[in-house]
């Protein structure tokens, strides 16, 4: 049986830029180090199941990436300027030896995977202290396509200050039309609704459908949701396993088909 294999794609100045992850059958996820954003994810018939913006430029950093997974830390969604999502995103990481570091990782069984790391904060980010960190981040592509993100920090400051944080997977899922999508596993969870100043509300019973924009955060959400598209007959599951902010434990996200 064929082996799941890495590509890896240079610029013109010779230097890493991305990551592929590949399996035999076909699945395929880029990854960008730049960010740490996985950018692609390929069935096996080569078809995209995340969006990209038509205005998306890989090539304008430190602009951010409207496109895949992007990375918030250490804020997401805070009041704020263009810094409201953090830096992990506009931010060169790099592959990483895992040296040092403690935490023991699930086995990969068969899965294409890349170990990246950023351990750096911009001098001028506002409203967080110079804190010393290391944040890694392990993405798998598993024989059948699943798609599985495993993120954990770790507080290396040397006069004992603690790292407070918050950090989010800023999934975009490609669909065809929003209209005949709907999400499950959200009912009667709590929101706040960012296009109502924020006001907390309650969902309802039923599956979530879309006729207008909608802008939400859900609160301690369960650890199951689908999102299912009714027109092209598919179904992704995503799978949330969170023990942050414990240092050294593991923010998992995973992801898999049903077509």
């Amino acid at each position: 049986m064929a082996a799941p294999w890495l590509e890896f794609r240079c610029g013109l100045n010779g230097i890493i830029g991305a990551v592929v992850l590949r399996q035999p059958s076909g699945y395929s996820a880029q990854i960008l180090l730049y960010g740490g954003q996985v950018i692609s994810w390929k069935n096996a018939r080569g078809e995209e199941l995340l969006f990209a913006s038509e205005r998306a430029n890989w090539e304008a950093t430190p602009n951010t990436i409207r496109a895949g997974i992007p990375i918030c830390f250490p804020k997401f969604y805070d009041y704020g300027g263009l810094e409201d999502h953090g830096f992990a995103r506009t931010l060169l990481w790099r592959l990483d030896n895992l040296a040092n570091d403690s935490v023991e990782l699930p086995p990969t069984n068969g899965s294409a995977f890349v170990d990246l790391i950023l351990d750096r904060m911009p001098p001028d980010f506002v409203n967080w202290p110079q804190h010393r960190f290391e944040l890694r981040l392990r993405v798998l592509l598993g024989p059948t396509g699943d798609l599985t993100m495993l993120a954990r920090v770790r507080n290396v400051n040397t006069n004992g200050n603690p790292v407070t944080f918050k950090f989010s997977f800023h999934t975009y899922l490609s669909v065809s039309n929003i209209r005949a999508t709907h999400i499950e596993g959200l009912e009667r969870t709590e929101y706040l609704d960012y296009l109502r100043n924020r006001r907390r509300y309650t969902e309802g019973a039923n599956p979530i459908t879309f006729r207008n924009e909608v802008d939400r955060a859900y609160l301690n959400t369960r650890n199951v949701i689908t999102v299912t598209d009714r027109q092209r007959r598919r179904t992704i599951t995503i799978h949330k396993n969170a023990y942050l902010p414990e240092v050294g434990k593991l923010c998992i996200i995973h992801g898999m088909m049903q077509e």
